[in-house]
C-alpha cells in the first residue's frame, strides 16, 4: 500500500494513542476494542476527514499483526468489515497475513462487508487467489454458490426489462396494478403484502432510473392515450385482450416472479452475512448454509408475538381514548359508513398516542418542505383512505372474482360499476393535485375546522406524497439512495397528477408507514432532535409519577482524556440509582436492518453506558448538588447503579448488547402504567381488575426485577 496521506496518518495516530492509553487500564484486546469503537463512531472528528481516511489509518495500525489480541477482540471483525468497504484502504498483503493468523475474524469481516458479493472487487479477486487451506476453499465455494443462485433470475429480469423498456412509467404502473390484484384472490400465494410491495418497489425504482423527461410530462390527452392502449384492453376486453397487452402482462409476470425469487435469495445471503448462528458447508445434496439451533427463529417468533401484543395494547388504549373524547356517541360521516369511519378514527387515535408517547411527536408533524400537518388528521386521512379502498375496491373485486373466477373479468365489472356511479374504480386511481386536495378536505373536519381545511389537506397530501420525477433524478445521481416503499409514501406524483394504488393503501399498516416516513425516509428532518428530547422528558415524567427523582441531560465532569457525554436520564428511588440511555429509530423489517441497528446504534449506546456509568458513579460520590436533586442521602449511591439501553424498537428487547440490557420503550410504558392486561385482544381484556405486576405496591427493586426478567411478556402464548 502507498504512503499514508496526511489525513489517514492523523487517524492512525489517534487510534494508536487510544490503544496505548487504554492498555494502562485494561488488557490489549480491550484496549483494541476501545480504539475500534472510536473508528466505528467516526472518530477522530474533523471537517475534512472521510470514512476512507479513517479506514486507511486503522488498517495501517500495527496491532492487526498481533493475532492473540485481534482474536480476543469483540469488535475486530466488525471494524475490519468497515475497512473492507474501501478497496484502497487495505493491502491484499495484510489480508493474506490475516487469513493465516486470524482466519475466522477475516471470514466474518468478509461476510459482514459482503465483499464476496461485489463482483467487480479487485481486492476480493486477489485475496481469493492467495488464501490457502481447506477452510478457505469451503468458504469461497459457499460464497460462489450463494452468488451463483442469483444468476438465472438476473437473466430473466434483464430479458423482461429489455422487452418492457419501451413502456412509459405510467404504462408500467398500469400493468403492475392489474397484476397486483392477482394476489387478492383466495388461491394467491400466502405471502405478506409487505413482501409483494417490496418486489413492486424494486421494479418501480429500476424503471425510475431509465425514465425520460417525457414520462413526467403528462396531460389529459397523453394520459387518455396511454390508458386506452395499455389498460383499457385488459379491463374492457372486446373481444379479447390485445396481443401487445397480453405479451406485456406475461413479461411483467416473469419480471415480478424473478425479482421475488432474487430477493428471496438475497435474504439467504443476508442470513449468511448477518446471522451469528449461521453455519456453512459444501456437502453434496445439502444446503450450503444452515443454523445449528432454532434459537434465532424462536427469538424472531417471540418478537412477532410481542409486536402483536403491542398492537392490541395500543388498540385498547385507542378505544379507551375514543370513548374518553366523547366520540362513541357521535355519528362519523353517513350512517352507512359510520362503523367503518369509527374504526378508522380509533386507529388514528391509537397512532397518535403511540407517536407522541414512543416517538416524541407533538400535535403536529414538521414537513421536509416546510409547514406542518396535524398528527391526528394525517393519520385519520390515511386510515379513512385505507377503509375506503378496502370497501370500494378490494371487497367488491373479491366478490366479483368469486362470481366470475377470472381476474380481468372481475376488474372489468369493478370498473363498469364505478363508471355507472361516476367514480374511478380502475386498478389505480389518479386526480389532479387541486382536486385531490379538495376531496381530502372533507377528512380534515374537526372542532377547529368544522368545514375542513384546504391548507390542512394540502399538508397531509404533501406528507404522504412521493414526487417520482424528483426521485428519478436523485436515483440517477445516487443509485444507492434510500427510496420510500410503496406504503411509506402511498401517493405518487407524476406531473400534475396524483396517483394511488388501492391494493396498497387498503392493506398497508398506516402506523408503520407514518413512523418510517418520519424516521427512515425523513431521518434528517430538523424536528428529529426536539422529538428525541421529548421522548426523554416524557419518560422522565412517567418515572417521577412512580416516585423516582429524575435528572435529565446531566453532563458529568469532562477530563482532559475523556468527555463522557450527556446522560439521558439518571433516576433514583429507594436507595437504587438508574442510568438510562435512550435510542430512537424506525420500525425495521429485515435481518440486515436489525443487524445494522445492533452494531451501530445499540453498540454505541452500550459503549456510552460503560463510560457514563463510571462518570455517574463518580459524580454521585462528589457532586452534592446532584445528590440533592435526586433526594439521595447515601454518600455512595453508585454502588447500586442499574444501567439500561431504552430503545423505541422492539426487535432486540430483552437482549444484551455488550453486557447491557436492551428494553423497549413500549415495554417500559406498559410496566410503568401497570397495564399488562391491555396486551390481550380487545375481546379478552378483563372488564374488572388488573393483571398487576406490583401486587405488593410499586417499588424500585420490584420495577427492576420486572424489567430484567421480562415479566411483562410472560403471559404471551
Amino acid at each position: 500500500m502507498s504512503e499514508l496521506s496526511r489525513n489517514a496518518n492523523r487517524c492512525l495516530r489517534h487510534y494508536l494513542a487510544v490503544f496505548t492509553r487504554h492498555q494502562q487500564l485494561a488488557n490489549k484486546s480491550q484496549a483494541l476494542d476501545e480504539a475500534l469503537h472510536h473508528f466505528l463512531d467516526q472518530r477522530p472528528v474533523g471537517k475534512n476527514l472521510s470514512w476512507l481516511d479513517r479506514a486507511t489509518g486503522l488498517a495501517a495500525a500495527p496491532f492487526w499483526r498481533e493475532a492473540d489480541v485481534v482474536n480476543a477482540s469483540e469488535l475486530s471483525a466488525l471494524a475490519m468489515s468497515r475497512i473492507l468497504r474501501h478497496e484502497s484502504a487495505i493491502s491484499v498483503e495484510l489480508l493474506e497475513q490475516l487469513s493465516h493468523a486470524v482466519p475466522d475474524t477475516l471470514r466474518w469481516a468478509i461476510r459482514y462487508s459482503k465483499l464476496f458479493a461485489r463482483t467487480d472487487s479487485a481486492l476480493w479477486t486477489l485475496l481469493r487467489d492467495r488464501v490457502q487451506g481447506e477452510e478457505w476453499r469451503i468458504f469461497i465455494g459457499v460464497c460462489d454458490r450463494l452468488l451463483a443462485q442469483l444468476q438465472p433470475f438476473d437473466q430473466l429480469i434483464q430479458r423482461a426489462q429489455k422487452q418492457l423498456a419501451y413502456l412509459s412509467l405510467l404504462e408500467t404502473l398500469s400493468y403492475l396494478s392489474v397484476l397486483a390484484y392477482e394476489r387478492l384472490v383466495p388461491e394467491a400465494p400466502d405471502d405478506s403484502a409487505g413482501d409483494s410491495w417490496r418486489v413492486y418497489s424494486r421494479v418501480i425504482s429500476h424503471k425510475l432510473t431509465t425514465c425520460s423527461e417525457e414520462d413526467f410530462n403528462l396531460n389529459d390527452v397523453r394520459l387518455a392515450q396511454s390508458l386506452k392502449r395499455h389498460l383499457s384492453p385488459i379491463i374492457f376486453p372486446s373481444p379479447a385482450i390485445t396481443l401487445e397487452c397480453a405479451d406485456n402482462l406475461e413479461a411483467f409476470g416473469v419480471l415480478l416472479a424473478a425479482t421475488k425469487e432474487r430477493m428471496d435469495y438475497e435474504s439467504s445471503i443476508d442470513w449468511f452475512c448477518f446471522d451469528p448462528e449461521c453455519r456453512y458447508r459444501l456437502e453434496p445434496g445439502k444446503s450450503v448454509i444452515y443454523n445449528e439451533t432454532e434459537n434465532g427463529s424462536l427469538t424472531w417468533q417471540r418478537t412477532e408475538q410481542k409486536s402483536q401484543a403491542l398492537w392490541h395494547y395500543w388498540m385498547n388504549r385507542g378505544i379507551h381514548e375514543f370513548i374518553e373524547r366523547g366520540m362513541a356517541e357521535v355519528q362519523i360521516g353517513s350512517q352507512e359508513n359510520h362503523e367503518r369511519n369509527a374504526l378508522a378514527y380509533i386507529k388514528a387515535v391509537r397512532g397518535e398516542l403511540q407517536l407522541q408517547e414512543i416517538y416524541g411527536l407533538d400535535e403536529e408533524i414538521e414537513l421536509a418542505g416546510g409547514g406542518c400537518a396535524r398528527i391526528l388528521q394525517t393519520l385519520l386521512a390515511s386510515e379513512l383512505h385505507s377503509a375506503f379502498f378496502q370497501s370500494a375496491y378490494v371487497q367488491p373485486f373479491q366478490k366479483y372474482y368469486a362470481e366470475l373466477g377470472i381476474v380481468s373479468k372481475a376488474l372489468s365489472k369493478l370498473a363498469f360499476s364505478g363508471l355507472l356511479n361516476g367514480e374511478n374504480r380502475f386498478p389505480m386511481t389518479w386526480a389532479e393535485e387541486d382536486k385531490k386536495i379538495k376531496r381530502t378536505t372533507g377528512w380534515t373536519v374537526c372542532s377547529k375546522y368544522p368545514q375542513g381545511s384546504i391548507l390542512a389537506a394540502k399538508a397531509i397530501l404533501d406528507f404522504w406524497t412521493s414526487d417520482l420525477k424528483a426521485l428519478a433524478s436523485s436515483l440517477k445521481e445516487q443509485p444507492q439512495l434510500l427510496v420510500p416503499t410503496l406504503c411509506e409514501r402511498p401517493f405518487y406524483k407524476i406531473g400534475r397528477y396524483n396517483f394511488q394504488f388501492p391494493w396498497v393503501v387498503a392493506q398497508q399498516n398506516n402506523l408503520t408507514a407514518v413512523v418510517n416516513n418520519l424516521r427512515r425516509i425523513g431521518a434528517r428532518r430538523s424536528g428529529q432532535m426536539s422529538e428525541t428530547r421529548r421522548i426523554e422528558l416524557r419518560l422522565a415524567d412517567q418515572l417521577r409519577q412512580r416516585g423516582f427523582a429524575v435528572e435529565v441531560g446531566y453532563q458529568p465532569e469532562r477530563t482532559e482524556q475523556e468527555d463522557p457525554g450527556e446522560v439521558d436520564l439518571i433516576c433514583y428511588r429507594d436507595g437504587l440509582a438508574m442510568l438510562l440511555e435512550i435510542k430512537s429509530g424506525y420500525i425495521r423489517t429485515n435481518l440486515h436492518e436489525i443487524w445494522l441497528h445492533r452494531t451501530n446504534a445499540l453498540r454505541k449506546a452500550a459503549w456510552q453506558l460503560r463510560r457514563k456509568s463510571s462518570a455517574v458513579v463518580a459524580a454521585l460520590t462528589r457532586d452534592e448538588l446532584l445528590r440533592e436533586k435526586l433526594g439521595c442521602s447515601d454518600p455512595n449511591p453508585g454502588s447500586h447503579l442499574q444501567a439500561w439501553i431504552v430503545d423505541t424498537s422492539i426487535e432486540l428487547d430483552q437482549q444484551r448488547v455488550d453486557g447491557f440490557l436492551v428494553v423497549s420503550l413500549e415495554a417500559l410504558q406498559v410496566i410503568l402504567r401497570d397495564e399488562r392486561q391491555l396486551l390481550l385482544d380487545v375481546n379478552q381484556v378483563p372488564q374488572k381488575g388488573t393483571d398487576t405486576m406490583f401486587p405488593d405496591g410499586f417499588s424500585a427493586a420490584r420495577f427492576v426485577e420486572v424489567v430484567e426478567s421480562g415479566e411483562v411478556w410472560k403471559r404471551l402464548a
